[in-house]
């Protein structure tokens, strides 16, 4: 079967797009071009969200450690990724939340784990716009490969027509 969406030159389905079949190879090529941009865009874009969703579910885990049986009990506290420094556990009630934008706020731990499932429903939410985003463009761009592909053949059967 043929593909015979329209797109225009970003490789979006569109009403004022010319159809595959009539775009030359250089058109089609661009369109790949273009194509292929966004989909590294979109993936990268997609592969942040999911970080920060999993940062999200980790913070929303660790609250749960905060409990009054765990004050004053000896923890390693991260200075960086891979440095830590011994403390002790002091007031378990009340956390600063980084909220964005290098704001910090002071909050309850309960107020802080709504806080971070709110986050990390609002980031599963955009991830999954994102991927649904992201398999609409890679069908186009296999739509576009695949009729690449066909005017290509059809130019080696001409070619070989001719050339007997």
């Amino acid at each position: 079967t043929r593909p015979s969406r329209f797109l225009n030159k970003m490789g979006d389905a569109a009403e004022g797009g010319i159809p595959l079949e009539q775009a030359s190879m250089q058109q089609l090529n661009m369109v790949k071009q273009n194509l292929e941009q966004e989909l590294k865009a979109l993936m990268n874009n997609l592969e942040a969200l999911r970080e920060a969703e999993t940062r999200f579910k980790h913070s929303q885990d660790t609250l749960g450690s905060l409990v009054p049986e765990n004050e004053g009990k000896p923890i390693l506290l991260p200075v960086t990724s891979s440095l830590f420094i011994d403390a002790k556990m002091k007031n378990n009630e009340r956390v600063t939340v980084d909220v964005g934008t290098g704001y910090f706020i002071e909050m309850s731990v309960d107020r802080a784990k709504k806080f971070c499932a709110k986050r990390t429903q609002m980031l599963t939410d955009n991830a999954g716009v994102m991927q649904k985003r992201l398999n609409e463009k890679k069908k186009n761009y296999e739509m576009v490969t695949q009729t690449m592909q066909v005017k290509y053949a059809q130019m080696q059967e001409q070619q070989q027509q001719h050339g007997r």
